[in-house]
C-alpha cells in the first residue's frame, strides 16, 4: 500500500486508522502521503494523523491534511492531528493556520475519542 520508512499505520479497532509520521515529510514524500490519506480516508471513519514524532513537515505535508480533511468532511467522517511535536512542526502548523481547520489532540487516547464524540 505504501512504501515510506517513517510511517507506520495502526488500526487500534474497526474504522480507525492511526498514522505515524515520524522524521521528515516534504516534497519528496508528498504523492505517497497523498495516496495514503485519501486510501484512509475512503476507507475508515475516523483517521488520526500523529505527528508527536515528527521532525519536520513543509508545506506540501499540510496541503495534504487539507485534502485529507476536505475528503472526510464528504464523507462525513473525521480527521484529527495528534499534536505535540518538535517546534519545527509546530510552527509550521501554526504558520499554516492548519490547526483552526482540523481537529487536534495532545494525545493519542483523546484523539481517539474523536470516533465517540465526532
Amino acid at each position: 500500500m505504501y512504501a515510506l520508512p517513517e510511517i507506520e499505520v495502526l488500526r487500534p479497532r474497526p474504522g480507525v486508522a492511526v498514522v505515524e509520521c515520524k522524521g521528515e515529510h516534504d516534497m519528496a514524500t508528498r504523492d505517497q502521503i497523498r495516496d495514503l490519506f485519501a486510501g484512509l480516508v475512503a476507507e475508515n471513519d475516523l483517521v488520526v494523523i500523529d505527528l508527536s514524532e515528527a521532525q519536520f513537515i513543509d508545506s506540501s505535508f499540510v496541503v495534504n491534511l487539507v485534502r485529507a480533511h476536505r475528503a472526510s468532511q464528504e464523507r462525513g467522517t473525521t480527521v484529527c492531528l495528534q499534536v505535540g511535536t518538535e517546534r519545527i512542526v509546530s510552527r509550521a502548523l501554526e504558520i499554516s493556520e492548519i490547526l483552526t481547520v482540523i481537529d487536534s489532540a495532545r494525545s493519542r487516547e483523546e484523539a481517539l475519542a474523536k470516533a465517540v464524540s465526532g
